[in-house]
């Protein structure tokens, strides 16, 4: 702005100084083709342009920048849209691979549950199988205790026992299973938590 008001300034003193010479200066003697000097009025006129080239000269100074100030706005904003667009798209990549993970390993515990379901389903059949035997055999026991032989009753005893045995690993087995279950339960109600949580916390 200061180099405008110079440049004004400047002007005008130019302006003045041909005027100044034009009014005070002797004419010298010339041929008569020569033109006349520049009168009073062909001053004024130039000095008038001059100034009004200085004010549009101003005027368009002001507008230029007052619009690269805009434009400097607006690139600052698009930076800082940009920057934090940047960083949530890289908490959101961070929390789909922390779900990757742990949906993977709900997926590998899942597939040894499995395993250990079809393992308790043989286990199970094979109990109930030896119970039915044993149903069988103590109803007859109860028949025939008296002429049963000693043998048969310690057979008895035995399968009894190892029954008894195998019910409790059914039982420490199954405790087990739930216990597993349940953890995945809450493990996958994190995972929603989490999921839920990052899609409200995005931009619209």
């Amino acid at each position: 702005m200061s180099a405008v008001f110079t440049m004004r300034r400047s002007l005008c003193l130019l302006c003045v100084a041909l005027w100044l010479s034009g009014a005070l200066a002797k004419p010298a003697k010339a041929p008569q083709t020569k033109g006349k000097p520049a009168s009073v009025d062909d001053v004024n006129v130039l000095m008038y342009g001059v100034l009004q080239f200085s004010e549009s000269l101003h005027h368009m100074y002001q507008t230029t920048e007052a619009k690269i100030a805009r434009i400097l706005r607006s690139i600052h904003k698009t930076e800082s849209i940009v920057t934090r667009l940047g960083q949530d798209t890289e908490e959101a990549e961070q929390t789909n691979s922390q779900v990757k993970e742990r949906l993977n390993l709900i997926k590998a515990q899942m597939a040894g549950l499995q395993a250990q379901a079809e393992q308790t389903k043989g286990i199970v059949i094979k109990a109930a199988e030896e119970g039915e035997d044993l149903k069988s055999k103590l109803t007859n026991l109860e028949t025939n205790l008296k002429i049963s032989p000693p043998n048969q009753i310690r057979a008895l005893k035995e399968m009894t026992l190892r029954n008894s045995s195998v019910l409790k690993d059914l039982m420490k087995l199954t405790v087990e299973q739930k216990q597993t279950l349940e953890n995945q339960n809450e493990q996958l109600a994190e995972l929603q938590r989490k999921a839920s949580l990052d899609l409200n916390s995005r931009p619209v």
